[in-house]
């Protein structure tokens, strides 16, 4: 799809992803959210567009995941710390302690190939399935399941090492 065909139906699939992205239980906001990622994404696609069915399809899809993603991202979140809880005044030694196991994770993160950290990057920090992963990669499932499991299995092993 060229670009003047993509402007010239932009108004459309924005609308069509507003209303799927209202169509889940998301404020107003979350919604206009949803559908302003669609169309960064749609624009980054839109050389892999074929039709307008297609535009208006994709449309739909990626509103949906997104509202999906926003909806599963929320309900992690209230499982997390509300900050109502009473907080320990931080050891000095533990501050320390949690500053070397950070720079430590951050380095072995960078040992790994560049695949494998993205694909553990897009599951663990992203929250991506997959299937997702896959698309965004363009590999299969099989292979993001093979790719993440090295990539835990490689640091389970440093984390083993390091606590000898």
């Amino acid at each position: 799809m060229t670009e003047k065909e993509f402007t010239d139906i932009a108004t459309e699939l924005r609308e069509l992803a507003l209303k799927k992205g209202r169509s889940y239980p998301l404020d107003n906001d979350e919604a206009d959210d949803i559908a302003q990622d669609t169309m960064l994404r749609l624009w980054s696609l839109r050389q892999k567009v074929n039709t307008k069915a297609h535009a208006r399809g994709l449309a739909v899809s990626i509103a949906a995941h997104g509202a999906i993603d926003r909806m599963r991202k929320r309900r992690t979140a209230t499982l997390r710390p509300t900050g109502k809880e009473p907080i320990a005044p931080a050891n000095p030694d533990t501050i320390l302690q949690e500053k070397a196991d950070d720079e430590w994770l951050t380095r072995e993160l960078k040992k790994l190939p560049s695949t494998e950290y993205q694909v553990l990057h897009l599951r663990q920090a992203e929250q991506k399935t997959a299937e997702e992963i896959g698309a965004i990669l363009g590999i299969t499932p099989q292979s993001v399941a093979t790719l993440l499991s090295r990539a835990r299995r490689k640091l389970m092993e440093e984390i083993k090492k390091r606590r000898r």
